[in-house]
């Protein structure tokens, strides 16, 4: 299952790690100083870790049946501003991306980069960018610097907090969508997703973009900032997938129900929420089974 990460008291996090899987990958980014790494197990933790060891190229990996099977090892980048890309293999045409899943407050995209790697594995012929918030003062961090794609206040109601830095980090991600239009996808072919504050910022990016998408995922995500968002007529038709666990301490499923009806209300057209009982602020395999199973629906392959 996909674990809460343990650590030491201090300031809340919404970072989550793949258990074991992120510690294989953790370890490589410590040691691999080489291109490639051919291993036959853990197949999407270890060619993540490869790629991003490389310092920025690609690399090639070889991994058993139960990765990507028959269908080669995608091709992993990271650039100049850490973003990871996962892109198809050789041979294999790139038709769909999903930007994402982007992280939370305190983590980095490292943190479900493995992840991507084994949604990748069942959705071949789709690319996922992840990229990774700035480091800035948050409120609730006693003003110290962290990883946020925006300010959070207090852990109370957050769809009423102002959000300060939610707007540059609606740019951030409005330009990912632009970079895969501009490469010759259709609009369509272009899912927004992330868990926690990455769930709340592909809400809030996805649906006031100004054409309709393939979908928005949400995992422990909610609305963010609702004073200042504005559903795009054409974002009316983007249709969202919200997954959320029902014993969440930290993003409490009210805030995911309120969201729902909010955005219901204001014209969203296609809003499913599904509830997960006696899970918390993490994702099960259930949960990511999920995600596949939909994102195949809303990215068929050509």
């Amino acid at each position: 299952a996909l674990r809460r990460a343990r650590r030491p008291p201090g300031p809340p996090t919404e970072a989550f790690q793949c258990q074991p899987s992120c510690q294989v990958l953790a370890a490589a980014l410590r040691t691999s100083r080489t291109g490639t790494i051919m291993l036959l197990r853990r197949p999407f933790a270890i060619a993540t870790a490869a790629a991003v060891a490389a310092a920025g190229g690609s690399v090639r990996t070889r991994v058993s049946a139960t990765g990507m099977a028959g269908a080669g090892a995608p091709r992993v980048s990271r650039d100049a501003s850490q973003t990871v890309t996962i892109a198809p293999a050789e041979g294999t045409p790139h038709t769909a991306t999903v930007i994402g899943p982007i992280h939370g407050l305190g983590d980095t995209n490292m943190g479900w980069a493995d992840a991507a790697m084994h949604i990748h594995s069942q959705l071949p012929h789709v690319k996922f960018v992840l990229p990774n918030a700035p480091v800035v003062p948050v409120t609730l961090n006693g003003g110290m610097a962290m990883p946020s794609w925006y300010d959070i206040t207090s852990l109370d109601d957050r769809t009423v907090q102002p959000c300060a830095g939610i707007e540059e980090s609606r740019a951030t991600v409005t330009a990912l969508i632009e970079a895969e239009v501009a490469a010759g996808l259709a609009h369509d072919r272009i899912v927004v997703g992330g868990f926690s504050q990455g769930g709340a910022v592909s809400l809030f990016t996805g649906l006031q973009y100004p054409h309709a998408l393939g979908g928005v995922l949400c995992m422990s995500g909610y609305l963010a900032a609702q004073e200042k968002f504005e559903l795009s007529p054409a974002a009316a038709a983007t249709p969202v997938a919200h997954f959320h666990g029902s014993d969440d301490p930290t993003v409490r499923i009210e805030w995911a129900r309120r969201s729902a009806e909010h955005l219901r209300a204001a014209g969203v057209k296609e809003y499913a929420l599904k509830e997960y009982e006696s899970l918390g602020h993490s994702a099960s395999m259930e949960e990511i089974a999920d995600v596949v199973a939909w994102l195949q629906t809303r990215l068929p392959p050509p």
